[in-house]
């Protein structure tokens, strides 16, 4: 049997590939297989979301695979302390988030994002070309834009979510996003 449904969904995987005329990153990948199970008519294969709640699942996932990356990279990058305290922090915090994560969505059969959509690549590639006090403020720059588009997602999960899980799982990360916000302008505001 799991052979079998490995090779139906390699199947639906090769099959959206080469209908794509577009190669899609990982974000929209994710958004394609999980719109695939959702029309799936074996109870096994068909995530138990709604479409909106799995995008909303791999919006979540790609923000927080994406602060992981952009945390690693200040780190190698910055000698700005409060900037290094700050990556250390979205390692931290947004690393036990997508682990939770990770665990609902698999729960639900709906599939996330394994790498960083081409946006948030793009926004990588954009930052890491600056230096010193110029990446600094870029950095801040990002951070503060990211948790701003974050908590607004997460809260509309919070308030007008479904699927009880992944309401509650934003309600929780609702007062995380919002601390880092604070957290990033106060340092934003000092690199001024």
């Amino acid at each position: 049997m799991k052979n079998l449904l490995f090779f139906i969904y390699s199947a639906a995987f090769t099959f959206m590939i080469a209908c794509s005329s577009q190669s899609k990153d990982s974000k929209e990948l994710a958004d394609s297989i999980n719109s695939a199970k959702d029309t799936a008519t074996s109870t096994t294969d068909i995530i138990t979301v709604r479409e909106n709640e799995a995008e909303f699942a791999t919006n979540a996932a790609d923000a927080g695979l994406a602060e992981i990356n952009f945390a690693n990279l200040a780190i190698s990058k910055t000698n700005n302390p409060e900037i290094k305290a700050y990556a250390n922090m979205m390692l931290k915090d947004h690393g036990t988030a997508n682990d939770e994560l990770m665990a609902l969505a698999k729960s639900k059969n709906v599939t996330l994002p394994v790498a960083m959509s081409a946006e948030n690549q793009k926004r990588r590639e954009d930052i890491s070309t600056k230096t010193g006090a110029d990446f600094d403020k870029a950095y801040a720059k990002l951070m503060e834009e990211n948790h701003v588009k974050v908590l607004a997602f997460m809260e509309h999960q919070a308030r007008k979510g479904t699927d009880p899980d992944l309401k509650a799982f934003a309600a929780k990360t609702v007062p995380m996003i919002n601390a880092h916000l604070n957290a990033i302008r106060k340092i934003k505001d000092g690199l001024k």
